[in-house]
């Protein structure tokens, strides 16, 4: 049986060094650069822990539509310690990856997911609706 463990859209964290604008706006969050300098940075998400009898991580799904602006790069960590990491994704929606990473399994350390997103210009803008993982 396939589990997934997720998190909305709206549990969307932007990096301390971000000066991404993040709004809750119709169920999902909706992320705006708001520094022409600054148009690219990570977004992390708290995942909840998987059922003690299915610790393994298999894929990473990012749900989300974009105006021009990308996904870049998508990395998992477990506690303070990257598992898996894939860049230069340039994914403008939706997306799943396959977690290749034999060391991606869950130890009652916490989970995260960060992405890594590229804007055009201000006027760009990501709405995310949730971040999962399959167990």
């Amino acid at each position: 049986m396939t589990t997934w463990i997720s998190t909305h859209g709206i549990g969307a964290i932007k990096d301390s060094s971000s000066s991404f604008a993040i709004t809750a706006d119709k169920g999902s969050a909706l992320v705006r650069p708001t520094n022409p300098n600054q148009l690219t940075g990570w977004i992390h998400f708290t995942i909840p822990s998987p059922p003690v009898n299915n610790p393994n991580l298999k894929e990473v799904a990012v749900d989300f539509s974009s105006q021009s602006a990308s996904v870049d790069t998508v990395a998992v960590y477990l506690a303070n310690s990257v598992k898996f990491k894939e860049e230069g994704l340039q994914k403008d929606q939706s997306f799943i990856l396959q977690i290749t990473s034999t060391s991606a399994v869950y130890e009652r350390k916490g989970i995260a997911v960060s992405i890594f997103v590229q804007f055009d210009n201000v006027g760009s803008n990501l709405r995310l609706q949730s971040v999962g993982i399959q167990v």
